[in-house]
């Protein structure tokens, strides 16, 4: 109860943060963030490193740089996007990664889903759609096109981000550690945020905003700090009591984080929020009660025996798995990671 509670708790902290710093006048510095965000995560990962004594990194560097770019590209597409989407949109959009996977693995994999699956994607789809109607109608005052390509661009990224993080770093014979991944990823990709920052010129802006709006940056490492405690508490909550039980509290998480935000950041309300919520729910539910909901795991489903086989025994394996799922929390550690968290 306690690792629930927890859970939902820090979640909730970190979305409602991140939403004030969008609320700061003048903030439209998606970048800035994404730079701030992930040295937070960076040293958060060094932290855990120390305090469990493992500082041994198992995964090749040349991985952590390839993986940080897509990983770097989806936080930086989603903070981007928020300068043109409601922050509740953004939350609905991040929870529904589900859709490019599925797209991906039909068309590319040739991978096959039953009818009840592809008519829970069209479902999601519609959700999707009919949500962000709302804010096209005035829900979101400088609502674009822009930033439902953005967000969608961001979603392919986490996808991808998500079916490489788990081949490259927790499907090898050593499998990687979550603060190990955090470290490594988090600073190539805080590399990368400040070279884009750099050659856009938003990195002089934003200081000078931050500059003048002192909370800015200390709620930005704040709400990072809580989405990565975010993560933890999902790792262990499955750990010891199951995926089924956590992908329970990240559901009630996602509901709870959208209801918080119409009410501390009072939005224009439309009965195409509702219908098109409902509607994504209903979708999510079915696309999990299947039993072939294609996250990024069913990747690595045909690999997972042989590891086992292989002196580790079932423990490792549960701890791998619990990893694997820990780290799809695409609302907070797909920064922002998510992130979801993922």
């Amino acid at each position: 109860m306690a690792l629930a509670v927890g859970s939902i708790a820090s979640a909730l902290g970190f979305s409602t943060l991140q939403e004030k710093v969008f609320n700061i006048e003048g903030f439209t510095y998606g970048g800035w963030m994404t730079f701030i965000t992930y040295l937070t995560y960076s040293t958060c990962g060094l932290a855990e490193s120390a305090a469990t004594r493992s500082f041994k990194r198992n995964a090749a560097l040349r991985d952590y740089a390839g993986v940080s770019l897509l990983a770097m590209g989806g936080a930086y597409f989603t903070n981007w996007a928020l300068n043109y989407l409601n922050y509740t949109t953004r939350i609905v959009f991040k929870s529904c990664r589900v859709i490019p996977v599925m797209a991906f693995r039909s068309l590319v994999v040739g991978q096959r889903y039953s009818a009840l699956q592809y008519g829970a994607g069209l479902l999601l789809v519609a959700g999707i759609t009919l949500f962000t109607a709302g804010d096209a109608g005035g829900g979101a005052p400088n609502f674009s096109g822009i930033g439902v390509g953005l967000i969608g661009l961001a979603l392919v990224c986490d996808a991808l981000t998500a079916n490489l993080e788990e081949r490259q770093f927790f499907r090898i014979r050593t499998p990687a550690s979550h603060a190990e991944v955090m470290t490594y990823l988090s600073l190539f990709a805080a590399a990368e945020s400040f070279v884009v920052l750099c050659v856009s010129g938003e990195l002089g802006r934003a200081m000078v905003h931050s500059l003048k709006h002192r909370e800015t940056v200390p709620y930005i490492c704040a709400f990072s700090v809580l989405g990565y405690v975010t993560v933890c508490l999902i790792l262990l909550l499955i750990k010891h009591f199951g995926a089924t039980n956590a992908e329970v509290v990240k559901s009630m998480r996602k509901v709870c984080q959208v209801v918080l935000s119409f009410v501390v950041f009072p939005k224009p309300m439309s009965w195409k929020y509702l219908v098109g919520g409902a509607l994504v729910a209903v979708a999510l539910y079915t696309l999990q009660r299947t039993g072939k909901k294609p996250p990024a795991a069913a990747a690595g489903e045909g690999g997972g025996g042989a590891h086992g086989g292989r002196g580790g025994g079932h423990g490792k394996d549960k701890e791998r798995e619990a990893l694997l799922l820990a780290r799809k929390d695409s609302d907070t550690v797909s920064p922002d990671q998510g992130g979801e968290g993922r």
